[in-house]
């Protein structure tokens, strides 16, 4: 068995040195996937930075490029590392790999705000075609409705803890642990749905944020609470989860099924559950510093949070005097 691309023999290490140089490999498919929109990223950063003469513009594309490096090699060492073939040994060790693509990576790339980067580095021709299509798709109102739904703050927060939830349950892992492309396919949806999480939690730019800082706190607790859940109740559990961990490479584990799981339930809680409640914490302090500064009424947004006005949506506008003394 063996992930696509990549180089599963793996071999036996013995002590810290070894677990980092032992077990390098290549997944193509990763490679091919990230590697494209990446690419893209740095041509149109070239691009951009040679129309900026501002001092202060620069310095802000250039730091956002430092923390685009940071995604990079968080990324790296999710697909590339031994991380992935050690994964197959130790849960705890799976668990590293799952937090990597989902807590690490994410948010830097988030923070690195290249989505416009990324657009100026398309050709000009191919960039053009995908506008005039997703006019054209913009322009049904269905379409548009689904967008809505599907792009909205909450699908992210269900996307995100059904990911987490649903391939960390006994059946589903042990089915994506029977397959390279199985294993492809869950880590791709933790990277997704963390880099959709993210940018619902540390978006860069204030004016995509559409919700309540209120709101937006209340989602970050949603998915801390999960994955806190989720770790108590496997760090709990009194016999180990996955049938996998006992039938492949157990020769090379050291560990006990039943302590391998618990170690990975602790990474869990403390680096899945606590960086969420961090982000929500940073999110209410610059609330609240907005408001002592008076650039918000924090009073305000609180009541139109919880006392929505009736939505006008649909109904007929009002008659203007001087349309009906016209009549």
């Amino acid at each position: 068995m063996g992930i696509v691309g990549m180089s599963m023999a793996i071999q036996p290490a013995h002590g810290l040195v070894a677990y980092v140089l032992e077990n390098w490999s290549v997944d193509w498919w990763g490679l091919i996937i990230f590697g494209l929109p990446i690419a893209l990223y740095w041509r149109g950063h070239l691009i951009v930075m040679r129309t900026l003469d501002d001092p202060e513009l620069r310095r802000g594309y250039e730091r956002r490029a430092l923390l685009m490096l940071g995604g990079m090699a968080a990324l790296a060492i999710g697909l590339f590392s031994p991380i992935a073939a050690w994964s197959m040994v130790y849960q705890w060790v799976h668990m590293i790999w799952h937090l990597d693509l989902m807590i690490l990576a994410p948010p830097l790339i988030v923070r690195a705000d290249p989505w416009g980067e990324i657009v100026a580095g398309v050709p000009e021709g191919p960039r053009e075609a995908v506008r005039r299509l997703w006019g054209r798709l913009g322009a049904h109102a269905p379409i548009a409705r689904v967008w809505g739904v599907v792009s909205s703050p909450w699908s992210a927060v269900v996307a995100f803890d059904a990911a987490m939830w649903i391939w960390h349950l006994p059946g589903p892992f042990d089915w994506a642990m029977a397959s390279g492309g199985r294993m492809e396919l869950m880590m791709f949806s933790f990277f997704t749905s963390g880099i959709w999480m993210w940018y619902v939690a540390v978006d860069p730019n204030p004016r995509r944020q559409h919700e309540s800082p209120i709101v937006r706190f209340a989602h970050m607790v949603i998915v801390s609470m999960s994955c806190m859940i989720l770790a108590i109740v496997l760090g709990l559990s009194t016999q180990p989860w996955y049938s996998a961990y006992e039938q492949w490479m157990g020769t090379l584990r050291t560990l006990s099924l039943e302590a391998d799981q618990q170690i990975a339930a602790g990474i869990l809680w403390v680096f899945g559950a606590v960086p969420w409640f961090i982000a929500g914490v940073v999110t209410l302090r610059d609330f609240l510093t907005a408001e002592q500064d008076g650039v918000i009424d924090a009073l305000g947004t609180f009541r139109a949070f919880t006392l929505r006005k009736v939505r006008t949506t649909g109904r007929r506008p009002a008659v203007r005097s001087s349309d009906s003394s016209a009549r």
